[in-house]
Formats: structure tokens, sequence, C-alpha cells
């Protein structure tokens, strides 16, 4: 709680940052053709505008369904309602902070609230983050594979980031599921990094860290037995990530779509591919929402595919649909949610 207190504390920092950001961006991507892009803007077709729209909030509603289920296998009462909120209020505190670290701790706030105690969400969010991470490697990989010879040839600036960013997402899937395989042998290395990091005084309070450290494997450890035991729920949770993940990738093109641009059906396959593209390199961003990163790295992709003159336009929609206009729906429900009363924890109802 003393860590979501302090990140509260720097809501108005970050949002001024993002602001600033947003108002840089604006004004170098209407510097040249400033006139053009405002009158695309203008003559936006409303229809296409309410389905971009309606896939940024279906998106969250999948991950309320996502978080809907891994809650059921323990705590059978918890509602998509409640899920939803928590995907809308994790969704809003990682857009506000820098490299999304914000989103984790207001979700177990939430939990909290909502009745789950903060173990049990802090096990569920592992749970959540781990079959999430795991479907975004294998889309991505799919994604390489179908078009790799076409993008390496066009992005080859880029192209070597967007492969660094799938080997660490990788890096980070397998290791976490060789936790759950080999814990003592993870339990070594991480209490061996420990060890170093004091050593190397980049650690003040060895014991603690290693204290907080088993706490982490264990309670991995068992999310990890909580998914052997429900085998049959992991297709149902992985279908729903990668849903939410190719209604995200193909918000460009509906964009485009959007501006009365000739995109064609065919070149959906290129804009899921380039949409992934964007967010591995984005990745790498640490200002919150990835601010300035993320609209300089589409503009410089899917230039090829919508047009020099054109992509500011469709950056522009896209941005404001999947990040500002996202992020205002997440803050107006954290807020009805902060304010609602809390819901006892079952332990809480015995005593």
């Amino acid at each position: 709680m003393k860590r979501l207190k302090k990140l509260f504390s720097s809501y108005w920092f970050n949002s001024l940052l993002i602001v600033g950001l947003a108002v840089l961006v604006l004004y170098l991507t209407l510097q040249n053709n400033s006139a053009e892009v405002l009158q695309m803007l203008k003559n936006a077709d409303r229809g296409w505008l309410i389905l971009v729209a309606a896939m940024v909030i279906g998106i969250r509603l999948l991950n309320g369904l996502a978080i809907k289920w891994e809650c059921n296998l323990s705590f059978p009462q918890y509602t998509w309602l409640q899920g939803v909120v928590n995907a809308f209020t994790g969704g809003f505190f990682n857009e506000i902070t820098p490299s999304a670290t914000g989103g984790q701790f207001a979700q177990v706030y939430i939990f909290r609230k909502q009745g789950i105690p903060a173990s049990s969400a802090a096990g569920v969010l592992w749970m959540n983050f781990i079959l999430y991470q795991s479907t975004m490697v294998g889309s991505v990989f799919l994604l390489i594979l179908l078009r790799f010879h076409h993008f390496y040839a066009t992005y080859s600036q880029f192209f070597l980031i967007v492969i660094l960013g799938f080997i660490v997402n990788s890096a980070v899937i397998v290791g976490l599921w060789a936790m759950g395989r080999f814990p003592k042998f993870y339990t070594w290395v991480c209490t061996t990094g420990v060890m170093i990091g004091s050593k190397l005084h980049l650690i003040k309070d060895k014991d603690k860290a290693i204290d907080s450290l088993n706490k982490q494997l264990d309670r991995f450890g068992r999310e990890v037995d909580i998914l052997r035991h429900h085998k049959e729920k992991i297709p149902q949770v992985v279908s729903t990530h990668l849903l939410r993940l190719m209604l995200y990738y193909a918000i460009p093109y509906f964009c485009a779509k959007a501006l009365h641009m000739p995109v064609d059906i065919s070149a959906l396959l290129d804009v899921l591919a380039l949409s992934s593209f964007v967010s591995m390199v984005t990745s790498f961003v640490p200002l919150p929402g990835a601010s300035g990163g993320s609209e300089a790295v589409f503009v410089l992709m899917f230039s090829t595919i919508f047009g020099r003159n054109h992509v500011s336009a469709v950056m522009l929609i896209w941005r404001f649909m999947t990040y500002y206009f996202d992020m205002a729906l997440g803050g107006i429900v954290f807020l009805i949610a902060r304010n609602q009363k809390d819901v006892p924890t079952m332990q809480e109802r015995i005593e």
C-alpha cells in the first residue's frame, strides 16, 4: 500500500508529462502537412470511429473476463463486472506510470476492495501475466514467421530491435515457466543474485530482499499448481487473451478505413504484424504509455502501408483511441470503484 500511495503522489507529475509529450507529438506531426491531416480527420467516418472505440472497450471487457475466470478458481463469487473494473484500473495506472509499473499495485488495491485478499490477488495477477505474456509471445512469433522476409527487407533498421524485444519477452516467459519446473534451482540463482547485489551495495537489506523473493517464489509456485489442476481453463483464458491481442493489433486498419483510405482486407495481416512489432519496440521506452516513442515508431513502420502523407492522420486516431480514450475510461472507472464500499474478505467475515 505504501508503494500505491507513492504512485498516487506522482499522479500529477505523470499527467503533466503525458500532456506535454502529447502536445509535442501533435506539433511535430502537424508541422509539415497540418492542413491535409486536419481535413482528413474532419472528414473521418463516424461509424468506423465508433467501431474502433468499441474495439478498445472490448479489449478491456475480454481482459476482465480472463480475470474473472482466473479468480473463479478460488473465488467462485467473483463476477465479470468486477473483473472489468479491475482490468480498466490496471490499464489506467499502466498508462500513467513509467514502464507500466503501477498497474498491478492498483489492481491489488481494487481486488482488496472487492473482497479478494492481497495475497490471493497477487497470485491471480501472476497467473494473468503468465498466460497473457505467453499468448503475446506466441502470436508475435507466428506473425514474424509469416512475414519475416518482407519486414526484414523493409524495416531492417528496426527489425533487430523487434527481434530483441521478442527475445526479452520470450526469456521472461521461459524463465517464469522454469521457475515452476525447477523451483530449487531458481531459488539458488535468485538468492545468489541478491548476495551479489548486496556486496555491490545495490541492495540495502539483504535479508528483506531474500524474504521477499522467497514469498514471490512461493506465491508463483502456488499459481503454477492451480494451473496444473485446472488445465481445462488454460485454453479458455489463452483464447481470450489472443482475441484481445488481435483486436488491438487490428485497430490501425480500421483507423485507416475511418479516414476513407483504400486499404484492402489483404493488408490486414501486415497491419497485425506491424502493430505487434510496434509493441515490441516501444516496450523499451521508459515513459508513461511509451509517449513519444509509440507515435514515432508507428509513423516510421506504417508509412509503407498508409503512405507518408496519410500515416500521421492514422497515427493520431490510433493513439487517441488506444491511449487517451482508454486512459480516460480507466480513470473514470477507477474513481467510481475507489468510492465504492469495501467488500469484506472471507477471513474478515469469519472474524
